[in-house]
Protein backbone atom coordinates (compact mmCIF):
# COMPACT_ATOMS: atom_id res chain seq x y z
CA UNK A 1 0.00 0.00 0.00
CA UNK A 2 1.29 3.30 -0.82
CA UNK A 3 1.84 5.58 2.16
CA UNK A 4 0.38 9.17 2.38
CA UNK A 5 2.51 11.96 4.29
CA UNK A 6 0.93 15.47 5.78
CA UNK A 7 3.72 17.20 6.82
CA UNK A 8 3.80 20.74 8.42
CA UNK A 9 7.37 22.20 9.01
CA UNK A 10 8.31 21.18 5.31
CA UNK A 11 9.60 24.46 4.83
CA UNK A 12 12.37 24.90 7.54
CA UNK A 13 15.43 22.84 6.64
CA UNK A 14 14.66 19.08 8.23
CA UNK A 15 11.25 19.59 6.19
CA UNK A 16 13.40 20.36 3.53
CA UNK A 17 15.58 17.39 3.87
CA UNK A 18 12.54 15.08 4.58
CA UNK A 19 10.98 15.13 1.67
CA UNK A 20 13.50 13.95 -1.05
CA UNK A 21 14.05 11.16 1.23
CA UNK A 22 10.78 9.94 1.88
CA UNK A 23 9.83 10.16 -1.73
CA UNK A 24 13.06 7.69 -2.54
CA UNK A 25 12.33 5.16 0.40
CA UNK A 26 8.67 5.06 0.50
CA UNK A 27 7.92 4.41 -3.58
CA UNK A 28 4.47 5.43 -4.61
CA UNK A 29 4.02 8.00 -1.66
CA UNK A 30 2.51 10.91 -1.86
CA UNK A 31 3.07 14.19 0.31
CA UNK A 32 0.94 17.18 1.17
CA UNK A 33 2.93 19.59 2.60
CA UNK A 34 0.81 22.51 4.34
CA UNK A 35 2.06 25.91 3.44
CA UNK A 36 2.02 29.60 4.90
CA UNK A 37 1.09 32.24 1.99
CA UNK A 38 -0.55 35.48 1.71
CA UNK A 39 -3.26 33.66 0.02
CA UNK A 40 -3.18 30.89 -2.39
CA UNK A 41 -1.02 32.01 -5.46
CA UNK A 42 1.47 32.86 -2.81
CA UNK A 43 1.09 29.29 -1.56
CA UNK A 44 1.33 28.07 -4.69
CA UNK A 45 4.52 29.45 -5.81
CA UNK A 46 6.44 28.17 -2.68
CA UNK A 47 5.24 24.97 -3.09
CA UNK A 48 6.79 25.11 -6.65
CA UNK A 49 9.74 26.48 -5.59
CA UNK A 50 10.16 23.62 -3.52
CA UNK A 51 9.41 20.82 -5.62
CA UNK A 52 11.83 22.76 -8.29
CA UNK A 53 14.47 22.43 -4.85
CA UNK A 54 13.60 18.49 -4.82
CA UNK A 55 14.39 18.05 -8.61
CA UNK A 56 16.64 20.06 -9.34
CA UNK A 57 18.99 19.63 -6.28
CA UNK A 58 18.16 15.62 -5.12
CA UNK A 59 17.10 14.34 -8.32
CA UNK A 60 13.67 13.18 -7.43
CA UNK A 61 12.01 13.68 -11.24
CA UNK A 62 8.60 12.94 -10.30
CA UNK A 63 8.02 15.12 -7.15
CA UNK A 64 5.70 17.42 -8.64
CA UNK A 65 3.65 14.55 -9.25
CA UNK A 66 3.79 13.42 -5.97
CA UNK A 67 4.11 16.63 -3.81
CA UNK A 68 1.04 18.71 -3.25
CA UNK A 69 0.99 22.25 -1.09
CA UNK A 70 -2.09 23.15 0.68
CA UNK A 71 -2.33 26.42 2.21
CA UNK A 72 -2.61 26.54 5.96
CA UNK A 73 -1.38 27.99 9.28
CA UNK A 74 -1.22 25.53 12.32
CA UNK A 75 -2.47 28.05 14.78
CA UNK A 76 -5.72 28.39 12.66
CA UNK A 77 -8.75 26.35 13.29
CA UNK A 78 -9.03 23.21 11.18
CA UNK A 79 -5.21 24.37 9.92
CA UNK A 80 -7.07 27.21 8.04
CA UNK A 81 -8.75 24.29 5.35
CA UNK A 82 -11.89 23.58 4.53
CA UNK A 83 -13.95 20.88 5.89
CA UNK A 84 -13.52 18.91 2.25
CA UNK A 85 -9.89 19.52 2.11
CA UNK A 86 -9.36 18.34 5.89
CA UNK A 87 -11.70 15.10 5.49
CA UNK A 88 -9.13 13.89 2.46
CA UNK A 89 -6.49 14.66 4.86
CA UNK A 90 -7.57 12.59 7.23
CA UNK A 91 -8.79 9.96 4.76
CA UNK A 92 -5.40 9.65 3.09
CA UNK A 93 -2.67 10.68 5.73
CA UNK A 94 -0.66 7.67 7.07
CA UNK A 95 2.33 9.61 8.53
CA UNK A 96 1.54 13.11 10.10
CA UNK A 97 4.95 14.80 10.58
CA UNK A 98 4.87 17.48 12.60
CA UNK A 99 7.59 20.42 12.51
CA UNK A 100 6.15 23.76 12.27
CA UNK A 101 7.10 25.74 14.92
CA UNK A 102 9.33 29.34 16.03
CA UNK A 103 12.17 28.96 16.32
CA UNK A 104 12.85 32.29 17.69
CA UNK A 105 14.37 32.68 21.57
CA UNK A 106 12.88 36.02 22.35
CA UNK A 107 9.07 35.42 22.10
CA UNK A 108 7.34 36.32 25.10
CA UNK A 109 6.12 32.82 26.71
CA UNK A 110 2.70 33.33 25.95
CA UNK A 111 3.38 33.86 22.39
CA UNK A 112 5.72 30.74 22.17
CA UNK A 113 3.72 28.68 23.35
CA UNK A 114 0.49 29.64 21.54
CA UNK A 115 2.83 28.84 18.53
CA UNK A 116 4.69 25.90 19.87
CA UNK A 117 2.00 24.24 22.14
CA UNK A 118 -1.28 25.51 20.39
CA UNK A 119 -0.01 24.01 16.63
CA UNK A 120 0.55 20.77 18.17
CA UNK A 121 -2.52 20.24 19.76
CA UNK A 122 -3.73 20.81 16.82
CA UNK A 123 -1.63 18.67 14.82
CA UNK A 124 -2.82 15.87 17.71
CA UNK A 125 -6.29 15.84 17.09
CA UNK A 126 -6.02 15.96 13.20
CA UNK A 127 -4.13 12.23 14.20
CA UNK A 128 -6.71 11.27 16.70
CA UNK A 129 -9.00 11.84 13.72
CA UNK A 130 -7.14 9.59 11.72
CA UNK A 131 -6.02 7.26 14.59
CA UNK A 132 -9.67 6.51 14.50
CA UNK A 133 -10.33 5.48 11.17
CA UNK A 134 -7.37 2.88 11.51
CA UNK A 135 -4.95 4.77 8.63
CA UNK A 136 -2.54 6.22 11.12
CA UNK A 137 1.06 4.71 10.99
CA UNK A 138 2.74 7.28 13.00
CA UNK A 139 2.42 10.45 14.37
CA UNK A 140 6.03 12.29 14.04
CA UNK A 141 6.54 15.16 15.94
CA UNK A 142 10.20 16.99 15.63
CA UNK A 143 11.11 18.51 18.74
CA UNK A 144 15.06 19.25 20.18
CA UNK A 145 17.18 18.54 22.84
CA UNK A 146 16.99 21.45 23.89
CA UNK A 147 14.00 20.33 26.20
CA UNK A 148 17.04 19.67 28.85
CA UNK A 149 17.54 23.60 29.10
CA UNK A 150 19.89 24.48 31.82
CA UNK A 151 20.42 21.27 33.14
CA UNK A 152 24.25 19.46 32.87
CA UNK A 153 25.34 16.36 32.59
CA UNK A 154 24.42 13.45 30.45
CA UNK A 155 20.52 13.23 29.23
CA UNK A 156 18.52 10.50 28.30
CA UNK A 157 15.92 10.44 25.96
CA UNK A 158 13.10 9.29 28.53
CA UNK A 159 13.88 12.53 30.52
CA UNK A 160 11.46 15.40 30.31
CA UNK A 161 10.28 17.64 33.22
CA UNK A 162 13.12 16.98 35.51
CA UNK A 163 13.04 20.66 37.48
CA UNK A 164 15.13 22.12 35.38
CA UNK A 165 14.96 25.98 33.87
CA UNK A 166 15.38 27.31 30.71
CA UNK A 167 17.86 29.41 28.83
CA UNK A 168 14.86 31.05 26.77
CA UNK A 169 11.23 30.34 26.14
CA UNK A 170 11.46 28.45 23.03
CA UNK A 171 13.02 25.79 24.87
CA UNK A 172 10.57 26.12 27.60
CA UNK A 173 7.51 26.01 25.30
CA UNK A 174 9.14 23.09 23.15
CA UNK A 175 9.44 21.24 26.26
CA UNK A 176 5.88 21.75 26.75
CA UNK A 177 4.93 20.65 23.40
CA UNK A 178 6.50 17.78 24.12
CA UNK A 179 5.17 16.72 26.77
CA UNK A 180 1.50 17.20 25.05
CA UNK A 181 3.00 14.27 22.72
CA UNK A 182 4.15 12.28 25.36
CA UNK A 183 0.78 12.24 26.92
CA UNK A 184 -0.35 11.40 23.93
CA UNK A 185 1.67 8.13 23.34
CA UNK A 186 -1.03 5.39 24.96
CA UNK A 187 -3.73 6.99 22.28
CA UNK A 188 -1.83 7.61 19.16
CA UNK A 189 1.19 5.38 17.33
CA UNK A 190 3.76 8.55 18.43
CA UNK A 191 7.42 9.17 18.40
CA UNK A 192 9.27 12.12 19.34
CA UNK A 193 12.94 12.98 17.88
CA UNK A 194 15.63 15.61 19.68
CA UNK A 195 17.84 17.04 17.46
CA UNK A 196 20.19 19.02 18.91
CA UNK A 197 22.44 21.46 16.95
CA UNK A 198 21.71 20.79 12.97
CA UNK A 199 24.58 22.12 10.55
CA UNK A 200 24.55 21.85 6.78
CA UNK A 201 24.93 18.57 4.82
CA UNK A 202 27.94 16.20 5.46
CA UNK A 203 28.39 16.02 1.51
CA UNK A 204 27.91 19.02 -0.50
CA UNK A 205 28.12 21.70 2.93
CA UNK A 206 24.42 22.99 1.82
CA UNK A 207 21.88 24.81 4.86
CA UNK A 208 19.16 27.12 4.38
CA UNK A 209 19.68 28.20 7.89
CA UNK A 210 22.66 30.16 8.90
CA UNK A 211 21.68 29.95 12.90
CA UNK A 212 23.21 29.06 16.10
CA UNK A 213 26.76 28.02 15.04
CA UNK A 214 27.14 30.15 12.00
CA UNK A 215 26.72 33.45 13.79
CA UNK A 216 30.04 33.16 15.66
CA UNK A 217 31.42 31.27 12.43
CA UNK A 218 30.70 34.72 10.28
CA UNK A 219 32.33 36.55 12.95
CA UNK A 220 35.46 34.46 12.68
CA UNK A 221 35.58 35.08 9.01
CA UNK A 222 35.23 38.71 9.20
CA UNK A 223 38.16 39.25 11.95
CA UNK A 224 35.27 40.54 14.25
CA UNK A 225 35.69 37.59 16.67
CA UNK A 226 38.63 37.00 18.83
CA UNK A 227 37.36 35.11 22.09
CA UNK A 228 34.89 32.70 22.46
CA UNK A 229 33.38 31.74 26.18
CA UNK A 230 35.04 28.17 26.89
CA UNK A 231 37.90 25.78 26.31
CA UNK A 232 39.56 24.25 23.26
CA UNK A 233 37.74 20.58 25.05
CA UNK A 234 34.15 22.17 25.19
CA UNK A 235 32.13 19.89 23.50
CA UNK A 236 29.40 21.00 20.56
CA UNK A 237 26.79 18.15 20.20
CA UNK A 238 26.64 19.12 15.84
CA UNK A 239 24.89 16.52 13.53
CA UNK A 240 24.68 17.37 9.77
CA UNK A 241 21.47 17.65 8.53
CA UNK A 242 21.67 14.60 6.14
CA UNK A 243 22.22 12.00 8.74
CA UNK A 244 19.05 13.70 10.91
CA UNK A 245 16.98 13.02 8.51
CA UNK A 246 18.51 10.21 7.03
CA UNK A 247 17.89 8.39 10.88
CA UNK A 248 14.21 10.48 11.23
CA UNK A 249 13.06 8.41 7.91
CA UNK A 250 14.72 5.09 8.96
CA UNK A 251 13.25 5.29 12.37
CA UNK A 252 9.88 6.47 11.59
CA UNK A 253 9.18 3.45 9.62
CA UNK A 254 9.80 1.03 12.31
CA UNK A 255 6.99 -0.21 14.80
CA UNK A 256 9.35 -0.15 16.94
CA UNK A 257 9.41 3.89 17.12
CA UNK A 258 6.45 3.50 18.58
CA UNK A 259 6.08 5.54 22.05
CA UNK A 260 9.45 6.32 22.18
CA UNK A 261 11.84 9.36 22.48
CA UNK A 262 14.40 9.29 20.33
CA UNK A 263 17.71 11.93 20.65
CA UNK A 264 19.23 12.34 17.18
CA UNK A 265 22.55 13.38 18.55
CA UNK A 266 26.10 13.28 18.62
CA UNK A 267 26.31 11.93 21.99
CA UNK A 268 29.30 12.05 24.35
CA UNK A 269 32.00 10.09 22.17
CA UNK A 270 31.11 11.54 18.70
CA UNK A 271 30.28 15.27 19.99
CA UNK A 272 32.95 17.95 18.49
CA UNK A 273 35.01 19.53 20.26
CA UNK A 274 35.23 23.65 20.61
CA UNK A 275 38.96 24.03 19.84
CA UNK A 276 38.36 21.76 16.47
CA UNK A 277 35.44 24.10 14.86
CA UNK A 278 36.83 27.75 15.97
CA UNK A 279 40.25 26.80 15.01
CA UNK A 280 39.43 24.04 11.61
CA UNK A 281 37.30 27.72 10.54
CA UNK A 282 40.35 30.17 11.18
CA UNK A 283 42.81 27.97 9.28
CA UNK A 284 40.42 27.53 6.43
CA UNK A 285 39.03 31.20 6.35
CA UNK A 286 42.63 32.13 6.62
CA UNK A 287 43.87 30.13 3.63
CA UNK A 288 40.22 31.12 1.47
CA UNK A 289 39.47 34.69 2.71
CA UNK A 290 42.71 36.16 3.92
CA UNK A 291 43.36 39.29 6.16
CA UNK A 292 45.73 41.65 6.74
CA UNK A 293 46.96 39.70 10.02
CA UNK A 294 45.76 36.08 10.70
CA UNK A 295 42.97 35.03 12.48
CA UNK A 296 43.49 34.36 16.53
CA UNK A 297 41.04 32.96 19.02
CA UNK A 298 41.46 33.05 22.89
CA UNK A 299 39.46 30.76 24.82
CA UNK A 300 38.07 32.57 28.43
CA UNK A 301 35.43 31.40 30.75
CA UNK A 302 31.95 32.11 30.93
CA UNK A 303 32.93 35.05 33.94
CA UNK A 304 35.86 36.56 31.83
CA UNK A 305 33.34 36.61 28.12
CA UNK A 306 30.48 38.49 30.41
CA UNK A 307 33.27 41.14 32.02
CA UNK A 308 34.70 42.05 28.62
CA UNK A 309 30.94 42.33 27.23
CA UNK A 310 29.73 44.44 30.00
CA UNK A 311 32.69 46.59 29.10
CA UNK A 312 31.64 46.50 25.47
CA UNK A 313 29.80 49.36 23.54
CA UNK A 314 28.25 49.91 20.57
CA UNK A 315 29.70 47.95 17.53
CA UNK A 316 31.75 45.58 19.59
CA UNK A 317 28.42 45.28 22.36
CA UNK A 318 26.29 44.37 19.34
CA UNK A 319 28.12 41.78 17.74
CA UNK A 320 29.20 40.23 21.15
CA UNK A 321 25.45 40.08 21.35
CA UNK A 322 25.29 37.88 18.53
CA UNK A 323 26.66 35.42 19.90
CA UNK A 324 23.71 35.05 22.50
CA UNK A 325 22.19 31.94 20.38
CA UNK A 326 25.33 30.04 20.77
CA UNK A 327 25.63 31.13 24.90
CA UNK A 328 23.31 27.68 26.06
CA UNK A 329 25.06 25.27 23.88
CA UNK A 330 28.98 26.59 25.47
CA UNK A 331 27.79 27.69 28.41
CA UNK A 332 26.70 24.08 30.27
CA UNK A 333 28.60 20.53 30.17
CA UNK A 334 25.52 19.04 28.68
CA UNK A 335 25.62 15.84 26.53
CA UNK A 336 22.64 13.24 25.29
CA UNK A 337 22.36 9.80 25.54
CA UNK A 338 20.66 8.05 21.96
CA UNK A 339 20.43 4.62 23.24
CA UNK A 340 16.52 4.34 21.58
CA UNK A 341 17.98 5.80 18.72
CA UNK A 342 21.24 3.13 18.19
CA UNK A 343 18.90 0.53 18.65
CA UNK A 344 16.56 1.50 15.59
CA UNK A 345 19.02 2.31 13.26
CA UNK A 346 21.30 -0.81 14.08
CA UNK A 347 22.48 -2.80 11.42
CA UNK A 348 20.78 0.25 8.60
CA UNK A 349 23.97 1.13 7.17
CA UNK A 350 23.23 4.64 8.64
CA UNK A 351 26.83 5.97 9.88
CA UNK A 352 27.75 9.33 11.83
CA UNK A 353 29.93 11.60 10.05
CA UNK A 354 32.89 13.11 12.53
CA UNK A 355 32.64 16.86 12.14
CA UNK A 356 36.33 17.14 10.68
CA UNK A 357 35.51 14.71 7.83
CA UNK A 358 33.07 17.39 6.45
CA UNK A 359 34.29 20.96 8.31
CA UNK A 360 35.63 22.56 5.04
CA UNK A 361 32.55 22.11 3.17
CA UNK A 362 30.94 23.49 6.04
CA UNK A 363 32.88 26.36 5.75
CA UNK A 364 33.22 26.62 1.86
CA UNK A 365 29.54 26.56 1.47
CA UNK A 366 29.55 29.96 3.48
CA UNK A 367 31.98 31.54 1.26
CA UNK A 368 30.80 30.62 -1.83
CA UNK A 369 26.79 31.72 -0.73
CA UNK A 370 27.91 34.54 1.19
CA UNK A 371 26.52 33.32 4.40
CA UNK A 372 23.47 32.07 2.53
CA UNK A 373 22.90 35.62 0.01
CA UNK A 374 23.86 34.59 -3.11
CA UNK A 375 23.30 31.15 -4.88
CA UNK A 376 25.43 28.05 -4.58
Amino acid sequence: MSEHFFITGGTGLVGTYLLPRILRSFPGSTIVLLVRGEDDDDARRRTEGIIADVVRQDGVQDAGRRIRGVRGDVMMERLGLSARELDRIVNEATFIIHGAATIRFDHPIEEAREINCGGTRTMLALAERCAGRGTLKRFVYIGTSSVSGRRPGIVTEDELEMGQSFFNTYEQSKSEAERLVRDAFRRLPAVVFRPSIVIGDSQTGRTTSFNVIYIPLRLVQRGLLTFVPGTPGTKLDLVPIDWVDDVIVHCMAKDGSNGTVCHVTAGPERAARLGDVVLSACAYFDTHTPLKQPRTMEFVSQEEFQRRRGLSRGREEALLSQLDTLLPYVGIDRLFDSRNTDALVRGSGITFPPFSTYAERIFAYCVRTNWGKSAA
